[in-house]
């Protein structure tokens, strides 16, 4: 144990050499040359600007006479606000006096050219921050470098959420690290390479054929299912019964896990009874049964462990085994499988999943009904007389059932499981790719250290390695070893451990844990490394290495193509879900949980994972096929399931005929996101939308409900989400002596009516004249999106909502007429889509210099009508994705 604490101190050494190496930046004390305001700028500014920003007059506390007549690095900022205004046509205001598009275009560039002159004649002020990988950059590189699937036990859960800017985890300077943060990596590396590295000999093939009951949790009760069979009825329990949506079925003989991690083949036999039982939802308490018998019955799957549980800790122990309601409902991300059970046919229905030492399966029924406030068993016992018939009815009074076993009786909506098997580990080869990856297929030996930690490290740190570059670790492996055989250990199993002390220390090295550009120019690995980790959140694959090799990525058009390569890879799913996280705010989704009777649907029908998923599959279709933008601003089409088609007010059973069929760009996963089950009820289809107030993401649930608070709307924020993530003009914040808007509780005014104080104070009207007409054009969806033409009623008042407004110089009605202003903003649109994508590629802030770039793409991307899979590939082309 003594070398192994001496080589986990090693470890900890190396983490420290990355820790003094953070944050030495160059001196940027130097403010830059001043960049003259030109005479054609000076002349603009003053026929369209000075009656209202001059010293004397001052409007909005804001004076362009102050700022001079050159742009210096006091000055800057002040340019900078001034240029955004003009170029977005928001100044002069509309109601005032407009330049020619000729002549705001010439102030645009002249002021654009003085602005880009001035900041790069600044020392860059970052050459020397290292650029940490982001927790989900962390988890993918693992996995593609390891070959392992890391989602159903993530080495980061532990690690401090990553700080974001403009919304993405990506920028250097925000990524910041800690002692904290330095242990976690050390506990993360010992984890995954212990799952990874296999020196022991290929593990048997087990077979795990538990029988009913398989859930042994209700401790013998007398009411439970099991004691009714071998108590009562003296005989062996047939099947084990799923009747609720509130609880899973453990397979209890597997409580203690499977004892090796690997691929399992898991079957259970099922078969869903009484579909179409009489529920009638009139005599329940709360109205519903929550089961909908023209869906199939659905049994999900989700993992669990005993492991690290308190035994005498009864609670936890019960929670693990049956889990929780939350854990049972949501099949977001929990469920590892789902399937559809066939009507009153047992049937085998089969998965392969992968389970790590320790996991058991679980067995829900998640559509099935509730009995929330006892509305079942209360309803069997309320409606006996016409639920049984005679015989059945004098059984029922005979037996006094307690309600765990109580609906024995009767015929409600269930699902049945007969049988079930595990069997595994599966491993087509031995050892697995996990070990292969880092030794190949040979077995190690001890001389070969060097070597395997040499090309090891060359794939892991995204770069070439020398024998110097790895020359530490390697006398780590060699004083590890020669202080394990000196204290006994067999000499192949000193060489064993020592070597993964050796793996870890490479996923423990600065090189690994960072992306360190050092020169202005990028060299062929780094332009690798930002292309990778732009479109994938990992690492670079062998064939971007090979054109890494070739100095072939320092030319735009060999960029684009692989950009065009790994787009098409299944791994830039990663992208569409962290690009959406970050540009649209979606990981915000589920932070604020609707509250109140009247969102009932968004948990009965689990709508949350439903519109996140609507989102992306919108999304990636348009970047798979390079979709125009204009569709994401407003379209005729948007993917929906049951839950969404039932929110919008959809035709789903026209709708429900086109599941399973192909959507192109789209696989069958995408639509279908029951994991490795098979659920086709399940599937998400494309549907023609009529309704043009659903049109685009500003008529998607996600967009509406991550941007309300929970229980009501507010068009400030919005407004102000708009204006953001749309149209790339965020609003200055409030003024800290602004009270905030009260909610009315008497319901005699509409928020409109109380934002109106707002727009009547001189220090908030310039900023809420932007932000109120958008956010007033999407008050007509409620805080999930649902479509609304009142307010709810307080004190028997319900008033009417009113989407009208004035947006720019264009008036409009609604949100319909909203969104017609907004697509003559294309190019804005665009402008704002490629800053977003260059902030999370670039994984930095822009600057005034990197203008000139940005137009540039925008203006190509006009010429072929700005199509979403345009912007990505002209970013990559972009030099900035090749220089600092």
């Amino acid at each position: 144990m003594r070398h192994a604490k001496n080589a986990s101190i090693a470890l900890a050494l190396l983490l420290a050499t990355a820790s003094t190496s953070l944050g030495a930046k160059s001196d940027n004390s130097s403010v830059g040359i001043p960049a003259p305001i030109t005479k054609e700028v000076r002349s603009f500014l003053s026929v369209h600007c000075f009656d209202c920003h001059d010293d004397a007059t001052k409007k909005g506390d804001v004076s362009l006479e102050t700022l001079g007549d050159a742009v210096t690095g006091n000055t800057a900022s002040g340019w900078l606000r001034a240029l955004e205004q003009i170029e977005r046509g928001t100044m002069p205001p509309p109601k005032k006096t407009q330049p020619a598009g000729e002549e705001r275009q010439a102030a645009v560039l002249a002021l654009e050219g003085a602005l880009v002159s001035h900041t790069q004649s600044r020392p860059a002020h970052d050459t020397s921050v290292l650029r940490r990988l982001n927790r989900t950059e962390y988890r993918r590189t693992l996995e593609d470098l390891l070959h392992l699937d890391l989602s159903r036990r993530d080495p980061t859960i532990e690690f401090p959420e990553d700080n974001r800017s403009h919304g993405f985890a990506s920028n250097g300077e925000k990524l910041v690290t800690s002692s904290y943060l330095m242990r976690h990596y050390l506990t993360a590396a010992n984890d995954v390479v212990s799952r990874a590295l296999h020196f022991e000999a290929k593990p048997e093939v087990l077979t795990f054929s538990p029988a009913p009951p398989f859930e042994r949790t209700s401790l013998g009760h007398r009411y439970s299912e099991r004691e009714w069979y071998a108590k009562r009825l003296r005989q062996p329990q047939p099947y084990q019964t799923l009747e609720y949506r509130d609880s899973s079925v453990p397979l209890e003989d597997l409580r203690e896990g499977v004892p090796v991690a690997g691929w399992y083949s898991i079957r259970v036999l099922a078969e869903a009874k009484f579909r179409y039982a009489d529920m009638d939802p009139k005599k329940m308490f709360g109205g519903t049964a929550l089961i909908d018998p023209t869906q199939p019955h659905r049994l999900a799957m989700t993992l669990s462990t005993l492991l690290g549980v308190d035994p005498a800790n009864k609670d936890a122990v019960r929670d693990a085994l049956i889990g929780s309601y939350g854990d049972v409902v949501s099949t977001d991300g929990r469920a590892v499988a789902i399937w559809d059970v066939p009507d009153d046919v047992p049937t085998w229905l089969e998965c392969r999943v992968w389970l790590e030492a320790g996991q058991f399966p679980r067995f829900s029924f998640p559509n099935g009904p509730s009995n929330s406030n006892n509305r079942i068993t209360g309803f069997v016992k309320d409606n006996k007389y016409t639920l049984l018939d005679k015989k059945q009815l004098a059984a029922f009074e005979q037996a006094d059932l307690g309600d765990g076993s109580l609906l024995i009786l009767f015929e409600t909506p269930r699902i049945r499981l007969h049988k079930a098997e595990v069997k595994g580990p599966l491993n087509e080869q031995w050892p697995p790719p996990s070990h292969r990856a880092i030794f190949g297929g040979t077995p190690y030996a001890s001389e070969n250290a060097g070597e395997v930690l040499r090309t090891f490290a060359e794939h892991a740190w995204r770069r070439p390695v020398t024998n110097a570059d790895v020359e530490p670790i390697v006398n780590l492996v060699r004083a590890s070893e020669k202080a394990a055989t000196h204290a006994g250990t067999p000499p192949p199993q000193a060489a064993e451990a020592a070597i993964t002390q050796g793996v870890k220390a490479v996923l423990c090295a600065p090189e690994f844990l960072y992306r360190e550009e050092r020169n202005p120019k990028l060299n062929g690995h780094e332009i690798a490394s930002r292309l990778s980790y732009f479109l994938w959140s990992s690492l670079p694959d062998e064939k971007l290495m090979a054109r890494a090799n070739a100095a072939d990525l320092s030319r735009p058009e060999v960029r684009r193509k692989e950009a065009e390569r790994m787009l098409a890879d299944s791994r830039s799913n990663t992208f569409v879900r962290e690009f959406l996280d970050g540009w649209l705010t979606m990981r915000k989704l589920g932070s604020m949980k609707p509250q109140g009777g009247g969102f009932n649907i968004y948990y009965d029908d689990n709508l949350e994972p439903a519109m996140r998923t609507e989102t992306r599959l919108f999304f990636k279709r348009l970047l798979q096929t390079n979709g125009p933008i204009a569709d994401l601003l407003d379209s005729d089409y948007t993917f929906a399931n049951r839950g969404l088609a039932k929110l919008y007010g959809l035709d789903w059973q026209a709708a429900e005929a086109n599941i399973g069929k192909p959507v192109e760009g789209l696989t069958r996963q995408d639509l279908q996101p029951d994991g490795a089950g098979d659920a086709p009820s399940q599937g998400f289809v494309q549907v023609k939308l009529t309704d043009k107030r659903r049109g685009g993401l500003l008529g998607q649930a996600s967009v509406l409900t991550l941007t309300a608070n929970g229980v009501d709307t507010s068009p400030v924020i919005r407004g102000a989400w708009l204006l953001e993530n749309i149209l790339g003009a965020p609003p200055s914040p409030p003024p800290p002596d602004i009270p905030v808007i009260e909610p009315d509780i008497r319901g005699a005014t509409t928020i409109r009516d109380r934002l109106q104080k707002h727009r009547d104070n001189p220090s908030c009207m310039n900023c809420h004249r932007q932000i109120d007409p958008p956010g007033f054009a999407l008050e007509s969806f409620d805080a999930i999106g649902r479509w609304r033409g009142h307010y709810n009623a307080v004190n028997n008042t319900r008033l009417p909502v009113d989407p009208s407004g004035e947006f720019g110089d264009a008036k409009f009605k609604d949100v319909i007429g909203f969104k017609e202003a907004l697509l003559q903003r294309q190019s804005q649109f665009a402008r704002c889509l490629v800053e977003k994508l260059l902030i999370h590629a670039l994984g930095r802030d822009l600057s005034a210099a990197d203008r000139p770039a940005i137009r540039r793409i925008v203006e190509q991307a006009a010429t072929n009508g700005y199509r979403l899979r345009d912007l990505v590939l002209l970013c990559c082309e972009s030099n900035l994705i090749a220089q600092k």
